[in-house]
């Protein structure tokens, strides 16, 4: 299922903490957006400093649509394909250099 997200073209935004994962359909009107904020924390006993983002919206639902007429969906595999598009935009998002 990973390589229907690929036939998408996935482009990446930062501004300020919000970072925006955008996927846009190279030859359908479909597109979808994951955004995430993305914070830094420091240890309180060592000086150890973390970066990590929130998936803070998923607007999504032309890209499932697109594989459900594509390949069909059943209720089953609707887990899988959220899971997806959530593991995939996370890692396109974390790829974004700081």
């Amino acid at each position: 299922m990973k390589e229907i997200i690929d036939e998408f073209i996935c482009t990446v935004t930062k501004e300020n903490r919000i970072i925006t994962v955008t996927y846009c359909h190279p030859t359908y009107s479909h597109s979808g957006t994951c955004t995430f904020e993305s914070h830094n924390t420091m240890g309180i006993s060592k000086p150890i400093r973390q970066k990590f983002i929130i998936m803070t919206e998923c607007n999504m639902g032309d890209i499932i649509e697109y594989i459900y007429q594509t390949r069909g969906l059943t209720s089953d595999d609707f887990n899988e394909v959220n899971q997806l598009i959530r593991e995939h935009s996370r890692g396109q998002a974390e790829s974004l250099p700081e």
